[in-house]
């Protein structure tokens, strides 16, 4: 039981600004990490669920609001992830070789076109949520649980890189499985939440889902020969820009065929 709870704290301590005693970060304390990381998602996503009802009576200005709905899951997981998506565009836009894109994932100090890329992905971040349909939000919000869960199943099941330290969130035998096991119960969980909330949105951020976890794929295994925690942390950025992305775009397309008929 110490361990979940260490695993718990630990969780929290690395992946959020909410306060939780800081533990080892021991292979026996890292254990059931990936349990906890999912439930980080579920309060952003709750909390963005409740901007959307609030918002309207504090702000007049969509853009105002969109930048908000941008930067609560940032600050709210302490931007636990922008780090590795850094450093992996830093190391996809370089075109070195394997070796030599695995040794710029090691490197601290961030590049220009990690920079370049970050603000474009803000940029188009606060324009796809200044145009959200408000329907669209409570589906949405469950992508901060899925994307974070399927983060969660690819550590447990890629092969990794040589050098990679995602070993150490992995448990060995039975316990592997557990993980793996709570991984599948939340991606079950959000899709029957997103279907019971709306199919139609709900299949746009499936959509949106997939793209980016075969992107995640394509990059990891082409690029880098498997997977490292960067790696992992890139798709979740992903994963959080295709969703409203795709949804957005399905909902022009619609817009646009719709009034091609009425004339």
């Amino acid at each position: 039981m110490k361990k979940v709870w260490n695993s718990f704290r630990l969780a929290f301590a690395m992946y959020s600004i909410f306060p939780a005693r800081q533990v080892r970060r021991t292979r026996e304390n890292m254990k059931y990490i990936l349990i906890f990381v999912p439930l980080v998602g579920a309060i952003i996503g709750f909390l963005l669920r409740e901007w959307m009802v609030i918002s309207p009576y504090l702000v007049n200005n969509d853009l105002l609001g969109a930048v908000i709905c941008v930067m609560l899951p940032i600050f709210l997981s302490g931007a636990a992830f922008l780090d590795g998506f850094f450093r992996t565009v830093d190391a996809l836009c370089s075109n070195e070789t394997r070796e030599g894109k695995l040794e710029i994932l090691r490197d601290s100090h961030s590049g220009y076109f990690a920079i370049i890329v970050c603000v474009s992905y803000f940029f188009l971040s606060v324009g796809l949520w200044s145009e959200m349909p408000l329907d669209s939000w409570p589906v949405l919000a469950y992508g901060f649980v899925l994307s974070r869960s399927l983060f969660g199943l690819s550590i447990v099941l890629f092969p990794h890189t040589q050098k990679s330290k995602c070993s150490l969130y992995v448990a060995k035998g039975r316990e592997k499985f557990v993980v793996a096991g709570f991984m599948v119960l939340y991606v079950g969980f959000c899709l029957l939440g997103m279907l019971m909330l709306n199919p139609i949105v709900a299949a746009q951020c499936l959509t949106g889902v997939v793209l980016a976890f075969l992107f995640y794929c394509y990059v990891a295994f082409h690029h880098f020969g498997g997977i490292t925690e960067d790696i992992a942390c890139f798709f979740v950025h992903v994963c959080e820009i295709m969703m409203p992305l795709v949804v957005l775009v399905t909902n022009i397309i619609s817009s646009l065929d719709i009034a091609s008929i009425k004339m």
